[in-house]
């Protein structure tokens, strides 16, 4: 009897290793790195010619259709690379958007110009979704004939899982770079942005530095958004464990009440809900990477020895502790931030201490379980890079307080005063971001290495 061939669909036949599943990531992947490019080709100041920045926005696009689509099946590379072009290229209108808007002067124009179409937007966006459909076909063609083994279908979940959590990455810093540069009241409206949707706010009004901080950290929170939704749709119909489905719904609801918090923080101009905001926000970085390690395959075929177990549960209980720290050190650090508050500062640099040590402890029994066997060298290279960031961040921490800190609140420039608002100083803003950044990457490697002890500490199932 003849077998039927299954649909060419990654979402739908999880098990099947079509088209669908590795272009997904290839094209999630591809967009989220164009869209950190061109924000940093056209961060204020900066004055790239178009002709120059083109060529190296679609880099990703080429690197990653070349090197991920050796991992499709030889007779389906071209399809895939063909789909993925044209997710990427649909993805990229929610920021193709700003260019083929109507372009006004000022602000003030916005009342009669919001949402309204230069002559020329429906040619710019054919053309550019065209174009990148083309560059991952030529990547495609070139990566044809490459001989490498075919990934199975998970391997692309994990991968979209990976894409998904790196994603926040960008939205964690520039959600940083807005409070240190006290960007955070310069749009008025908190859902639209001067009355355009936000994917239709010109590029030309966001010459201003303050606008474009707060502009473009809406557009990466909505690149999040998407992502985590398709991750949450791929990862209910593909047949891994409970968790992961929980996790990944608990994910998504978590970015949506994110995105809430943030317009009701704008809304209100509430203090209040911007430190909730940025203690939220990096509870759910935290929560994206421990759903990437999950979906990988190493977690899944995992299998502890006694030696590994014993260590793994004594590093379990040291994790479990540097994590509670960090989470009531961020609590001081968003206080400190948002609120200027000189208890708050005290508090968040004497704790600092402590959080080191329990840091540094729980590291080392990490790296001590990788050194029990083979099946604890993820938590041992955890460990690792759990006492490299913590380092960095103590250094961090006293730059940011030598450069930053004053215990007198700022009132934050509104729409109304951004022309009188004083130059923001690029040095305090930058190690002070770095300082966010670091903090919330330090967190989220607590939180996996907690998982990952978690698992190594398990009991194997009786068969």
């Amino acid at each position: 009897m003849e077998q039927q061939e299954l649909p060419d669909n990654g979402l739908i036949n999880p098990s099947y290793s079509g088209s669908l599943a590795p272009a997904y990531s290839i094209g999630f992947a591809s967009a989220m790195l164009m869209w950190v490019l061109a924000w940093i080709l056209h961060m204020p100041g900066m004055h790239v010619p178009t002709p120059i920045a083109i060529p190296i926005l679609l880099v990703p696009l080429f690197a990653f259709n070349l090197l991920w689509l050796q991992g499709v099946h030889p007779a389906k590379r071209i399809k895939t690379g063909a789909i993925s072009g044209l997710a990427t290229g649909l993805i990229n209108l929610l920021i193709l958007g700003s260019f083929i808007a109507e372009q006004p002067e000022s602000t003030a124009e916005m009342s009669e110009k919001a949402n309204n179409l230069a002559p020329n937007a429906a040619m710019v966006v054919l053309g550019s979704i065209a174009v990148s459909v083309m560059v991952a076909m030529i990547a495609a063609v070139i990566a044809k004939n490459k001989s490498q083994p075919t990934q199975p279908p998970l391997k692309w979940l994990s991968r979209m899982a990976w894409v998904t959590a790196l994603t926040y990455l960008p939205l964690i810093a520039v959600g940083g770079a807005v409070t240190s540069t006290d960007s955070g009241l310069a749009v008025p409206d908190a859902v639209t942005s001067y009355g355009a949707i936000s994917v239709l706010f010109p590029l030309k009004l966001m010459a201003e530095p303050r606008i474009f901080f707060e502009h473009s950290h809406r557009l990466f929170g909505t690149l999040a958004g998407l992502t985590t939704l398709v991750l949450m749709l791929r990862v209910l119909v593909s047949p891994v464990g409970k968790k992961p489905k929980l996790l990944s719904v608990v994910l998504f609801v978590g970015v949506s009440a994110q995105g809430i918090l943030g317009i009701i923080r704008v809304a209100d101009q509430s203090t209040a809900f911007a430190v909730i905001h940025g203690v939220f926000a990096q509870l759910v970085f935290a929560l994206a990477f421990v759903i990437a390690i999950m979906l990988t395959p190493r977690w899944t075929d995992t299998a502890a020895t006694d030696e590994v177990r014993a260590v793994a549960k004594k590093a379990r209980t040291l994790c479990t502790l540097a994590l509670i720290s960090l989470l009531i050190q961020l609590v001081f650090g968003a206080l400190t931030r948002h609120m200027h508050s000189s208890h708050a500062m005290m508090s968040h640099m004497g704790f600092s201490f402590i959080v080191v040590a329990l840091v540094i402890i729980a590291g080392a029994l990490g790296i001590r379980t990788g050194k029990a066997g083979e099946s604890g060298k993820p938590l041992r290279a955890l460990g690792i890079m759990m006492h490299a960031i913590v380092s960095w961040q103590f250094a961090l921490g006293f730059a940011t307080l030598g450069l930053v800190w004053t215990s007198t609140q700022p009132e934050l420039p509104t729409s109304d005063t951004l022309n009188s608002a004083g130059a923001i100083e690029p040095i305090p803003a930058l190690v002070a971001t770095m300082h966010h950044v670091s903090g919330a990457v330090l967190l989220a490697t607590t939180a996996c290495a907690l998982a990952w002890a978690m698992r190594l500490a398990l009991r194997p199932k009786m068969q």
